[in-house]
């Protein structure tokens, strides 16, 4: 899961699995253009996925 677009990983995931998901954001704030997976964890409640926007266009 970890690198994975977002969306995709959410796709993963079945209908009946309880997923929730947190953004976790750099000091700087730094604007980003790609939400990647970072971290996945398990718990009691279902899982929990930890993603990050990426810059992964240069201009």
């Amino acid at each position: 899961m970890i690198g994975l677009p977002l969306d995709r990983a959410l796709e993963l995931f079945g209908p009946e699995e309880s997923v929730t998901t947190i953004e976790v954001r750099s000091r700087k704030g730094s604007a980003g253009d790609d939400a990647r997976v970072i971290k996945t964890e398990q718990t009691e409640a279902g899982t929990v996925v930890y993603w990050s926007r990426f810059r992964t266009t240069t201009e």
